[in-house]
């Protein structure tokens, strides 16, 4: 039997069940949420898998330790009990990330100095021709500590699609949970006025078209000593053999022509210009197209506190709450998501909100608002 591994996904508050249901469909066991993220065990397997194709995830933690000495000496002994040789070699240009909370052990610079040395005492080639980055966490909370890697490098959200991006643009982990929070379906119509770099209609074409989003991610689990190249391959031929090319209805607009040319350049790098239909368009223009299975119009406006005026803005959310009302508020079969900041902006809005969902975007919290 395969050996079980316990790990942790990172993702941004507020999208912690959004990332268990995703885990859970990606086979992860004994999946328990946290603030922050979702604790999960597993196989490499799914460790390669979940990398690959989870979408609404920043980063995967392995968990390699687990301590309760408060003492130099003790975290000392600790950190010689895990095999680093598994992890670390002549390669690698480690860092070390230390996170404390209610610790006895005060001081952040020594907790790195000794680990290191340490870790140079055991390895001693380690980083001697440092090619590839490999981050090792620490993190004590309430005087429990816990060793981690960092099995994903640079953060998932990072496409490699977005070299260009307008105002305020959203992460592409936060456009995957909205569409999943939202139950779009392959089928339906996707409306994305005011789109911007093209995020959400991007991730949306990749969600229906099963392209898994981080095929072309330089994890850093694949320069571990211990890389199973055949597993990771079988995993990438899994992804590639479940991608589809099937019709989709997602028009993206912008009345800025930049955004508009930013949006085409993304999508063509995401590998799904084709699927998406993009135009200059200002919102007023809109129109709720005719459909067979209904569909949903998502929003993420300019804020009064993030660009331009207040009482502009506020106008505008005002214009767009009556559009909402007199187009899509009708029809049964669509759904309009609006990404909105605070009370004082949904208010502006006057439509009945059926329910929210707060998230951490851009450094701080907004809502999801369903309407």
């Amino acid at each position: 039997m395969a050996q079980q591994h316990y790990f942790f996904a990172v993702v941004l508050p507020g999208l912690e069940h959004i990332a268990a249901q995703e885990l859970q469909r990606l086979s992860a066991h004994d999946i328990r949420i946290t603030h922050g993220g979702v604790h999960f065990s597993g196989t490499v397997s799914l460790l390669y898998r979940v990398n690959l194709r989870a979408r609404t995830i920043t980063r995967v933690l392995m968990r390699l330790r687990t301590f309760r000495s408060m003492t130099l000496e003790g975290l000392k002994h600790d950190v010689r009990k895990v095999a680093w040789h598994l992890f670390f070699d002549e390669q690698t240009d480690l860092h070390i990330e230390v996170h404390r909370h209610h610790s006895r052990l005060r001081h952040t610079d020594e907790i790195t100095a000794i680990t290191q040395a340490t870790l140079q005492k055991l390895l001693p080639k380690l980083g001697l021709s440092a090619r590839h980055k490999q981050t090792l966490h620490i993190r004590i909370d309430n005087n429990r500590g816990v060793l981690s890697l960092d099995t994903s490098g640079e953060r998932l959200d990072k496409r490699g699609y977005r070299l260009a991006s307008g105002k305020a643009p959203l992460r592409e982990t936060i456009a995957a949970a909205i569409l999943q929070w939202s139950g779009w379906q392959p089928n339906q119509t996707l409306l994305v006025p005011m789109c911007g770099s093209g995020t959400i209609a991007i991730e949306a074409a990749l969600m229906a078209l099963q392209k898994a989003p981080n095929i072309n991610h330089d994890f850093a689990c694949l320069h571990y000593p211990s890389f199973k190249s055949k597993l990771f391959q079988k995993a990438v031929d899994k992804c590639l053999a479940m991608e589809k090319n099937i019709p989709l209805q997602i028009l993206a607009s912008d009345n800025n022509k930049s955004a508009v040319s930013i949006c085409r350049d993304n999508t063509k790098r995401a590998g799904v210009d084709k699927h998406i239909h993009i135009l200059q368009q200002d919102i007023h223009q809109l129109e709720k197209p005719e459909t067979e299975h209904g569909g949903l119009l998502i929003l993420n406006p300019p804020y009064g506190q993030r660009i331009g005026d207040m009482q502009k803005t506020m106008s505008l959310w005002a214009s767009m709450g009556r559009l909402i009302k007199q187009r899509f508020m009708p029809d049964p079969s669509w759904k309009t998501v609006i990404v909105c900041p605070d009370n004082q902006h949904e208010q502006a809005l006057k439509l009945p909100v059926k329910h929210h969902l707060r998230i951490k975007h851009g450094g701080r919290h907004v809502m999801l608002l369903e309407v």
